[in-house]
């Protein structure tokens, strides 16, 4: 057995369950750890080539998640598969580069100064995701019909999301700012069809009404990011609104739930960006 016939496995199996941009960086992290460790006997790998493996100048970030998700491998293969009794994981305990959390925080008039440069989509886009506090893939995602309001008592409106990275369920509420912009949504261009909240509205009618892809939507915003840092604005993504929607919140707990992260750990160390006020003693 060789560590590519652990791989083939995990590609196999595990790979198809997550979310299609997790899907392809995996894929591209695999074809590397292939190039390294396929060849070789799962036990002939040994801590001492792990660090080895993590001992470069550059991209130390990125050789952090190609060894976890090599120790993933090794889990299944020793947990899951059972393919050998004397197969140990040589990641276990080896020592990853520090990383430090992105502290980029947008303020309100950096919002609203990318905002006004944009066309419809990509406000709209942003105004949920301030709103909202969700990642890109579940706002592009969001269909009308997840949106319930029709037969539902006006103190019960709330969008229904199952968020991609997760899979945790949410209701969020539909407050008056938040009802305002699926409102805009609504008439915004194209107006047929209108499954998705936020719609490609190209020249070609064909692929009018469709959903944004992940690489698509990027592609949008990146390009007026170049021409907004062009004219003297400062970069910053699309995922630091989803930090300011919890940065912004004044009762952390709600950010919490907001964000549907498993842990507040998460919360308060990547996303809580601002500062905030606390009251003294006395």
């Amino acid at each position: 057995m060789k560590m590519n016939d652990l791989f083939d496995r995990y590609e196999r199996e595990c790979i198809p369950e997550l979310q299609p941009r997790s899907q392809r960086d995996y894929k591209g992290i695999l074809a590397k750890l292939r190039n390294e460790f396929g060849e070789k006997d799962p036990e002939a790998i040994k801590p001492r080539h792990i660090v080895a493996f993590l001992d470069v100048p550059k991209g130390r970030i990125h050789r952090n998640r190609m060894v976890t998700i090599l120790s993933t491998v090794y889990k299944k293969a020793i947990y899951k598969w059972c393919v050998s009794d004397d197969l140990r994981n040589p990641c276990d305990k080896v020592e990853r580069w520090p990383t430090k959390p992105r502290t980029r925080y947008v303020t309100d008039e950096e919002f609203h100064a990318f905002r006004s440069r944009c066309p419809a989509q990509v406000q709209i886009a942003m105004d949920l995701a301030l709103l909202t506090g969700q990642r890109q893939g579940d706002i592009i995602g969001l269909t009308w019909k997840m949106v319930h309001t029709v037969g539902v008592p006006r103190d019960k409106w709330h969008i229904e999301v199952k968020q991609g990275k997760t899979g945790k369920h949410l209701g969020i509420a539909i407050s008056p700012a938040v009802e305002t912009v699926l409102k805009r949504a609504r008439v915004m261009e194209p107006m047929w069809p209108h499954q998705y909240v936020l719609r490609t509205n190209p020249r070609n009618l064909k692929k009018k009404g469709q959903r944004y892809t992940p690489d698509g939507f990027r592609a949008l915003w990146q390009r007026h990011m170049a021409a907004y840092c062009r004219a003297g604005g400062r970069r910053f993504t699309f995922h630091d609104l989803r930090a300011k929607a919890i940065s912004d919140n004044k009762n952390l707990e709600s950010a919490y739930l907001l964000a549907g992260h498993i842990d507040m750990k998460m919360t308060r160390r990547v996303y809580d960006r601002n500062i905030r006020m606390v009251e003294p003693l006395r």
